[in-house]
């Protein structure tokens, strides 16, 4: 009877044991699945900075372009009044 009773108690302990660890593996699943969503969120963040920094060094460009566009079309439109009053 003495080891009946001892297996009993060893399996129910290994049940126990094994119950605890699936506890513990269900808490830090959502743990590691939120440090994986960060670390793609961060990702995001880097490649959304980069495309920023190059729209902006494009519309600077193209900002440099529109002020020396503007700056013609003013001597153009100098040079046609001077030219219409004479």
């Amino acid at each position: 009877m003495e080891e009946a009773q001892f297996l009993g108690y060893l399996v129910m302990a290994i049940i126990t044991l094994g119950g605890f660890v699936a506890v513990i593996q269900k808490i830090n699943q959502p743990i590691n699945d939120l440090r994986l969503v960060v670390q793609e969120l961060k990702d995001c963040i880097v490649a959304l900075r980069s495309d920023n920094e190059t729209q902006n060094k494009r519309l600077d460009e193209h900002g440099k372009e529109i002020d020396d566009l503007k700056v013609r079309m003013e001597n153009l439109k100098t040079k046609m009044a001077m030219y219409h009053e004479h």
